[in-house]
């Protein structure tokens, strides 16, 4: 459930100006937590930020959660620990974790997320009708609420009014103040902007508007104000997206416009990051596992950025 709210950013005046590693060392340090343990809880969920996106290797899961167990077990008023631990189970495992939901919303110090964290868990095991009595009740107490607002996104089914819906949100966001108040950290605001980018790109290109598909990107990303922590923090969907642009981009038949708009994206910090990796690594499940359990796509370059060595490879997938 890391962090059980959906949110896009469109705007690129929106400031950032509250970290999640802010948001940790303030709310930990508030019940008492010792300064050691919220240390290592911020090494902990920068290195899992995006283990739901994009690992699925068993091992390092598996390895990632045995050490979360181990430090939610250093005090369990850790939140933010019981927080990632069910995120985990939720997105990778799917097994029970009711005790780990009543840890995060005993000690959460946000009470809508109380609420939100149940619906969530009973719609995940199938029930229902438990699940709405949990979004009425937030509907009944978060009436005319910001957070009201944000959580429709998630209850709302068709996508192009989960879209006007999610720019509604987008205004609301701009308020610092609201942000902090519903522990809403840049991060996670970044996130989920560059998830948002990435289906308007989508949807601008299939409908054959390439230039609009990358102005889009260059206006919401490439002009945001985001802090270079924060793209870092993003980094593997900074790239994803990036990527996806620049290759739309090569689409653009007007030279002046396309190399102008490679100029910008090779200007960003993302951009000038991924030159100093000499390996990329391309990872694709297949549905259901049918054949293999997963395709591998890599690529070595030299330094000076010229190709070394490309490989495929695939991954066998045990027979039931």
């Amino acid at each position: 459930m890391k962090k059980i709210i959906i949110i896009f950013l469109l705007f690129s005046s929106l400031s950032f100006s509250y970290t999640r590693k802010e948001q940790i060392q303030e709310n930990l340090s508030k019940v008492g937590i010792k300064q050691e343990i919220i240390d290592e809880t911020q090494k902990m969920d920068f290195e899992i930020r995006d283990l739901v996106t994009f690992e699925n290797n068993e091992n390092v899961i598996g390895e990632k959660l045995n050490r979360l167990l181990a430090l939610l077990k250093k005090d369990e008023r850790n939140y933010i620990v019981s927080e990632d631990i069910i995120t985990i189970y939720e997105s990778k495992i799917g097994k029970d974790y009711e005790k780990y939901l009543n840890l995060f919303t005993k000690y959460t110090p946000y009470d809508y997320e109380k609420l939100f964290a149940k619906m969530v868990y009973y719609r995940g095991i199938g029930e229902k009708d438990k699940s709405d009595s949990y979004y009425r009740e937030i509907e009944k107490k978060y009436s005319n609420t910001p957070i009201m607002e944000v959580i429709k996104i998630y209850n709302t089914a068709n996508e192009k009014d989960r879209l006007l819906q999610t720019k509604k949100v987008l205004d609301i966001l701009k308020n610092e103040e609201i942000k902090r108040q519903f522990g809403i950290p840049d991060e996670e605001v970044h996130s989920m902007n560059l998830t948002y980018t990435l289906t308007e790109v989508r949807k601008y290109y299939n409908d054959g508007k390439i230039e609009k598909a990358v102005s889009e990107y260059i206006n919401n990303i490439v002009n945001s104000n985001v802090s270079n922590e924060v793209r870092e923090y993003n980094r593997r969907k900074e790239i994803l997206l990036l990527l996806n642009v620049l290759m739309i981009n090569e689409e653009i038949t007007n030279k002046k416009l396309r190399e102008q708009n490679k100029k910008k994206m090779e200007g960003t910090y993302i951009s000038k990051e991924i030159k100093k990796d000499t390996l990329f690594i391309l990872t694709m499940q297949t549905a259901g596992y049918e054949l293999w359990k997963r395709y591998r796509i890599e690529a070595n370059f030299n330094e000076n950025g010229t190709a070394y060595r490309y490989g495929v490879r695939v991954q066998h997938a045990k027979w039931e």
